[in-house]
């Protein structure tokens, strides 16, 4: 096997991946949200493209950022970054659910065996924890679940009956307190990105009052959006909803749908009424209704433990934010360091309570 590094603006790009990708499950590795990505990226924050190659045809393939940076003070490090570009402004688009197109034996371990030595960490963010196996000089950063909803059961006996019971009477009694619903889904560009400034404007008014700017507030991270739905409504690839009472919009969800799966990526929530008024459970119930009723497989909340996600799905995956580092002695001092941090401050933490 070979590896070839493309420039993520050439030619070339769009033909391999949309071939590798002909069959990934994730709408983060999909080439419309991919060609987006790159159209969007300053020129000098644009990744390779690694192509693995069997006697010359390309089998496996993914996104290399390349980053130098210095962390603590005292850890420099040259950093390859699966699929995002080490910057964190660019990175806050918070893909999941991230890996390979195509099909590598070894998976990412094989592909880290292929890299040119001019790096000293593979950084690994939201990968599936089935994806990473046994590597060596794996470093785990962190760990969540992704929960979801199986849609599958919803069309075997119905939603409410496979939430939990305080769930289920918590969305019985905060539709009830709604009142008649009305569903308004977006059918063209116009509409949707019509639902999608009333969203950004719930989102910004929700986080504002709890002393954050929200997701929206960067001007790159909003811009994005637009031309993504621009680009990828009328394939079908986004939803976004308007869930109304008599008197209001209660909410608004922004989701994918990529290969039967729903996958809810942000939303705009009105601030609730009174304590039975539940505008996140009502929209989300009634969006995971509709999709179950359209044939779809999954409706994926995203990674997070938020306690309404964990309510209201019925199953769950973890996805890890990792590393793979070459032996380098400042490694080794700064996991000892963190250990030490980690292990003292739940002792001072004991002793205060």
């Amino acid at each position: 096997m070979t590896l070839e590094l493309l420039d993520g603006r050439d030619p070339r790009v769009e033909s391999i991946w949309t071939w590798l990708a002909r069959t990934t499950p994730s709408s983060f590795l999909s080439w419309g949200w991919i060609e987006c990505w790159l159209a969007m990226l300053p020129t000098e924050h644009v990744p390779q493209l690694a192509v693995v190659r069997r006697d010359g045809r390309a089998i496996a393939a993914a996104f290399l950022g390349y980053h130098r940076g210095v962390r603590h003070g005292f850890v420099a490090s040259r950093q390859r970054t699966l699929n995002a570009t080490g910057i964190g402004r660019f990175d806050e688009l918070c893909l999941e659910h991230n890996g390979l197109v195509g099909h590598l034996d070894g998976g990412i371990a094989a592909l880290v065996e292929l890299l040119p030595a001019d790096w000293d960490e593979v950084v690994l963010p939201a990968v599936p924890e089935a994806a990473i196996g046994l590597i060596r000089g794996l470093q785990i950063d962190r760990a969540t679940i992704a929960p979801y909803v199986d849609l599958a059961k919803v069309r075997a006996c119905g939603y409410l009956p496979i939430v939990g019971a305080n769930t289920r009477a918590q969305l019985r009694r905060a539709r009830k307190n709604c009142g008649p619903l009305r569903i308004e889904r977006a059918h063209t560009v116009s509409d949707a990105l019509a639902i999608y400034e009333e969203l950004v404007a719930l989102h910004g008014a929700s986080w504002h009052a709890r002393g954050c700017p929200g997701a929206f507030a960067d001007p790159w991270f909003d811009a994005f959006h637009r031309r993504l739905i621009a680009e990828r409504f009328p394939a079908r690839e986004i939803e976004l909803v308007r869930v109304c009472t008599r008197e209001r919009t209660i909410g608004c969800l922004y989701n994918f749908v990529w290969r039967g799966r729903v996958v809810f990526y942000q939303s705009g929530i009105a601030p609730p009424r009174d304590p039975h008024d539940k505008p996140g459970y009502v929209c989300h119930a009634e969006a995971i209704e509709a999709a179950a009723a359209a044939g779809h497989d999954i409706y994926d909340f995203g990674s997070g433990t938020t306690s309404y996600k964990q309510r209201l799905a019925t199953d769950a995956v973890t996805l890890v934010w990792a590393r793979i580092q070459r032996p380098r002695a400042r490694f080794a001092i700064e996991r000892h360091l963190l250990e030490w941090k980690r292990r003292w401050g739940a002792s001072f933490a004991t002793v205060g309570q």
